[in-house]
């Protein structure tokens, strides 16, 4: 307990090494996920991963009605007792039993809505998947709860493992969606069984605090509902006007341009949630902890999201082959809607822990709104990339709806957020057409790959650090890595 308390006292420290465990988790867990995709790629159609993604969208649209927020609940609450733990076990877990069966019932329409009769299959041996995990152990909410990262890197790292290799030897015998499905179910078993090899809690049956739980969830509910519409409602609609094959290549070509910013930007916000729980009471540091965290996600995200779209053609020829070349397009839209649709993303922490669940809720729904009013005509004229379009244009609202919230009931001010936003915004930009003006496009993707990684990876954090000197040298990400730099040479000096 000594070291989360001392987490706690320093929410730059706390806020630096969650991120660098949350990051660290999802980018070892994406990056098997990419090398297994790429080898994937060469057995299975993208029609193979319409199929799924089919699946899945039905999958996401039943959750999240039903979803209760339970773990979500239980970080929020500031000291929580068993009865809490348990009650929100149980709640979960008739909230999977619920979700497994709706999807089983709803299956057959699915099968109607995508024209595509494989689906059903899928859904149900997912759902079936779905109503065991939601018995998984409640302790690893716990140790989310108590900052207990590394936890949650190991099962999340074994649980990915364990998917692929499944996943590969299925393909060997099954070369079509199946072998994707099993190692799906995989996945799901040993995470389930790592949750209680690996957290010492042990749950039981509790009713009592069911309506604590529902009193503290039932906004973040509606956030979640209007959230998942913004994410998923472009890909029901491709899936709908696209066959299996188009909407494979339009729903890879969404994940890969997304991942930088999409999997990054979310991901490092994590691990920021409960340090603001934890300083509910001094909303100064709050709000200074929620500026350092919007400079240092956007310093990571911008760069690397503009970085991918500078070099999207290669990186689709060299990751997926040659009858993927199609994708490219979506990969590069994508990649600038990720970094646009998360630039205020961690506003959203300290909205959730201020109690402002209404506003943040509102400007969720204001955005799945537009999308839908620009969705329309432009898919009309522009078919998929005029979904592409719609997406680009709600992401950019709902980071001016974010800004202006934070500023008129945050209380934060705008040139606050100007400063944490110019240095990485500008640089990435100038990043972007640097690599677009040096690259050679007649060399193969991996040296074309290769030299935008090099051109980026040396002009980003050279500007970065440049204009950090030039403005003062403020406290934030550089300071720690400035810090730690003159730490280790110190370090290596005295050994000298």
């Amino acid at each position: 307990m000594a070291k989360d308390k001392s987490l706690n006292d320093n929410p730059r420290k706390a806020i630096f090494l969650g991120a660098a465990w949350a990051v660290g988790m999802r980018w070892s867990v994406k990056a098997i996920g990419l090398l297994n995709t790429a080898i994937m790629a060469r057995f299975l159609a993208p029609e193979d991963y319409g199929i799924v993604a089919m699946a899945y969208l039905v999958v996401g649209l039943v959750e999240i009605f039903l979803d209760v927020g339970a773990g979500a609940a239980l970080v929020r609450l500031k000291k929580v007792t068993k009865e809490q733990i348990d009650s929100a076990w149980t709640l979960r877990g008739l909230q999977g039993i619920l979700i497994g069966t709706i999807i089983a019932l709803v299956s057959p329409l699915a099968v109607t809505y995508f024209n595509e009769p494989r689906v059903q299959n899928v859904l149900l041996v997912v759902g079936s998947c779905i109503a065991l995990m939601g018995f998984s152990n409640i302790g690893m909410t716990l140790a989310y709860k108590n900052l207990e990262f590394a936890l949650e890197y190991r099962v999340a790292i074994l649980t990915k493992v364990f998917g692929v290799i499944a996943t590969l030897i299925a393909a060997l015998f099954l070369p079509d969606y199946r072998a994707l499905v099993v190692g799906i179910v995989t996945g799901y078993i040993f995470e389930w069984t790592l949750s209680y090899l690996m957290h010492p809690y042990r749950p039981s049956w509790n009713t009592s605090k069911f309506g604590e739980i529902w009193g503290v969830s039932k906004w973040m509910m509606m956030t979640g509902i209007g959230g998942y519409f913004l994410r998923r409602t472009d890909q029901l609609v491709a899936g709908r006007i696209a066959n299996a094959n188009d909407y494979g290549l339009y729903s890879v070509g969404s994940e890969i341009g997304q991942l930088p910013a999409g999997e990054l930007g979310p991901t490092m916000v994590r691990s920021l949630f409960p340090i603001l729980a934890s300083l509910q009471n001094d909303v100064e540091r709050a709000k200074s902890a929620t500026l350092k965290t919007l400079a240092a996600v956007n310093t990571v995200t911008m760069p690397l999201g503009l970085g991918l779209a500078a070099v999207s053609q290669p990186v689709t020829m060299l990751l997926l082959g040659e009858k993927w070349t199609a994708a490219t397009p979506f990969i590069t839209a994508f990649a600038i809607i990720g970094t646009t649709q998360f630039i205020m993303i961690p506003f959203n922490a300290l909205l959730n822990v201020r109690g402002h669940l209404k506003a943040q809720t509102n400007i969720v729904w204001i955005q799945f709104a537009i999308f839908c009013l620009s969705c329309y005509p432009l898919t009309l004229h522009f078919q998929l990339m005029g979904i592409v379009a719609a997406r680009m244009i709600s992401g950019l609202s709902s980071g001016i709806m974010l800004g202006i919230v934070a500023n008129r009931i945050l209380n934060i001010r705008v040139q606050s957020i100007a400063a944490a936003l110019f240095r990485p915004l500008l640089g990435s930009i100038l990043m972007y057409f640097l690599i677009d003006f040096i690259l050679i496009r007649n060399l193969s993707p991996f040296f074309q790959v290769l030299q935008g990684v090099a051109v980026g990876g040396f002009f980003f954090p050279a500007w970065i650090f440049f204009t950090w000197f030039l403005v003062g040298k403020p406290d934030g990400v550089e300071r720690t890595i400035y810090d730690q730099g003159i730490k280790i040479l110190e370090k290596f000096n005295r050994k000298s």
